[in-house]
């Protein structure tokens, strides 16, 4: 939506093959080969990272084909979800700039064809997902273009006043939609429908939620009815609201995965050029009490700029705002919690302030590097560290800030199993040794250090006391581990066909309670694997553990030992991923998904499956990504 503007930083993308006009990084290793900062992949839906792409600015074509060819580069940098703005034909009546809006649409259905054709998105969307990435359409439910298709073919899908439609909060451009009208509704939905089933859309930015004209009703109808989709994928949704805010707190109800941390952002930036820190405490102190009151059932994405933070006409960005507190901002907002968002640019350190009513094509040759040497290891440590786990409250990691004995500095300790990540950043002018407390004691890598990353990344082991002296350069931070390689991910998918009237999964054993205390895990997320709906408990296995029995009970938890709490016992061996099929007669054990024969027969554990929209395969404990291989 049409709000201030502001601007990010940080770029430069690797392609062995990718010279020309963009410019080419040699890859950087941990000194003991454990950990790139390249090319690396989340463990988990919780540990992603979007990227909004705008693809006016994003190459001097402005098209989809231009984009698609500079995909490589976004996975070496480690994206997972690339979020693109507005497709669609921009209203050309009252328009503003050169290019008029991108969120006055003039077809829902069409794409903009100074970006290419359908054709154009579907290769797109295919090249992304063969890469390991989602995408997502950014979404304009509030209001259309003056001369959108439905103002003549459809004036009832629009709020009329005085023998005349309304433009929503005085913007000239655009005419406010009717969702007083069951026909609407079912236009917007079945206009969505139509970028899933037709150019296989992951997911929707969806602008303006908190929009009064757009009742909570048609999120709870809308998002089910694409959920039901006929591709059998789970379709993503993210609202452009912070669902704290009393204007759309009743969202929280609508069913969506993400929202803004909008209130989290403005309190980081608000830190502006100073050197304390109290305002970044506050917003995070905010944000750990709303998640633990209000978001057990949904995440939250973060940022420090999108479209939308240019100042009062298009007078600053974040790096204005900001200045040398740029970075350590960028930490915060990387580490703390949520879906870390990248707007175009921002990984290089991209100064213009982008104005998306004219054309403003990125340089991507005057490169931040310090900044994107950053942003590329906070994406490494993002996508390795389970301590960096957003999502619903029982996938989350834990947070807790740190007692320091300095105002111009913040300390937190993210946690999640038996990895710990302490995050230690300076907006001090100059250098500063502070004395942390509730520091949880242990050996850890140094895996981010101000002081060395303009060289590149690099590790330092260390031991840290309950209380340890850490001393920062001017504008300094550092990030620490106790786990630089991750645990192995595996998955027990199951088909339940028991008819229990609840079912729970419980481990004993070594490791013991995988799935927590008596009756484990009552609920799962959901797999959609070759037409069948799996649930999907996931379980990890340190570095080193080559075979771990696993104890499985599968109930039906009434009561421990009343009739009807059904018990099938099942002794698994890993490290794989299991295909269970439950009855409440017995468990069997499909070695590989249904109907699919392995492409390398010598390999006994394959399995295929779909995992946020994209076909997997798991071979031997690995992942990989099967090009242009369509579900059944």
């Amino acid at each position: 939506m049409k709000r201030p503007l502001f601007i990010s930083a940080v770029w430069a993308l690797i392609l062995t093959a990718w010279v020309g006009a963009y410019p080419v990084y040699a890859s950087a290793q941990a000194a003991a080969g454990t950990l790139t900062v390249d090319s690396t992949t989340a463990i988990s839906p919780d540990n992603r990272v979007i990227y909004e792409l705008n693809l006016y600015d994003f190459t001097a074509a402005g098209t989809l084909n231009a984009a698609c060819r500079r995909l490589p580069e976004l996975r070496r940098l480690g994206i997972d979800i690339i979020w693109l703005m507005p497709i669609y034909p921009r209203g050309v009546q009252g328009k503003i700039g050169a290019l008029g809006s991108p969120y006055a649409p003039r077809d829902y259905t069409a794409v903009n064809p100074d970006h290419g054709t359908l054709a154009d998105l579907q290769a797109f969307v295919s090249q992304a997902h063969s890469l390991g990435m989602s995408v997502w359409l950014d979404w304009v439910p509030n209001h259309t273009g003056l001369d959108h298709v439905w103002v003549t073919s459809h004036p009832e899908y629009y709020v009329w006043q005085n023998n005349a439609i309304v433009h929503p909060s005085n913007y000239g451009d655009v005419y406010q939609l009717n969702y007083a009208s069951a026909a609407l509704c079912n236009a917007m939905t079945e206009a969505m429908l139509y970028w899933v089933e037709q150019a296989d859309i992951d997911g929707f930015r969806c602008d303006y939620v908190s929009s009064q004209q757009i009742p909570l009703s048609y999120w709870q109808q809308a998002i089910p009815a694409l959920q039901n989709n006929a591709r059998g994928k789970r379709v993503e949704m993210m609202g452009e609201a912070d669902f704290t805010s009393r204007d759309a707190s009743r969202l929280l109800q609508a069913g969506f995965a993400y929202d803004y941390a909008w209130g989290y952002a403005d309190g980081l930036k608000s830190v502006g050029t100073g050197t304390s820190m109290a305002n970044a405490r506050s917003a995070a102190q905010t944000l750990l009490n709303t998640l633990s009151t209000s978001y057990a059932d949904m995440s939250r994405m973060t940022y420090l700029t999108n479209h939308d933070d240019i100042g009062d006409n298009f007078s600053s960005n974040y790096i204005t705002v900001l200045g040398s507190n740029l970075a350590p901002m960028t930490v915060m907002y990387f580490t703390f919690f949520g879906m870390p968002l990248l707007y175009n640019g921002q990984e290089i350190g991209q100064t213009a302030i982008l104005n998306y009513f004219n054309r403003n094509t990125i340089n991507w040759n005057a490169v931040n590097q310090p900044l994107y040497n950053t942003i590329r290891t906070l994406i490494a440590l993002k996508h390795t560290q389970p301590a960096l786990a957003d999502g619903t409250a029982s996938n989350r990691a834990t947070t807790r800030l740190l007692t320091t004995n300095h105002s111009s500095v913040i300390a937190y300790e993210r946690k999640k199993s038996d990895n710990t990540v302490l995050v230690v950043i300076s907006l001090s002018n100059q250098p500063v040794q502070v004395t942390l407390s509730g520091v949880t004691a242990g050996e850890y890598t140094r895996v981010l250090d101000s002081s060395t990353i303009s060289e590149g990344f690099s590790t330092t082991a260390t031991t840290l006391s309950s209380s340890p002296v850490i001393s920062l350069p001017a504008k300094g931070y550092h990030v620490y581990t106790n786990q630089v390689t991750p645990p192995q991910t595996y998955h027990i998918y199951v088909n339940d066909q028991t008819g229990w009237s609840t079912f729970d999964l419980y481990e004993w054993g070594s490791p013991h309670e995988l799935f927590g205390a008596w009756p484990g895990a009552t609920s799962a997320p959901t797999a959609y694997i070759d037409g069948i709906t799996w649930k999907d408990y996931s379980y990890s296995v340190s570095e080193g553990t080559t075979e771990v029995v696993l104890n499985l009970i599968f109930h039906n938890n009434v009561g421990e030992g009343r009739p009807g709490d059904y018990r099938q016992l099942i002794t698994l061996t890993q490290p794989r991923d299991y295909y269970l099929t439950v009855t409440h007669t017995g468990i069997e054990d499909i070695p590989t998904a249904t109907g699919w024969t392995p492409p390398h027969a010598a390999e006994t554990v394959c399995h295929k499956f779909i995992h946020n929209g994209q076909l997997l395969i798991t071979r031997e404990g690995k992942t990989f990504n099967v090009l242009g291989a369509q579900t059944k």
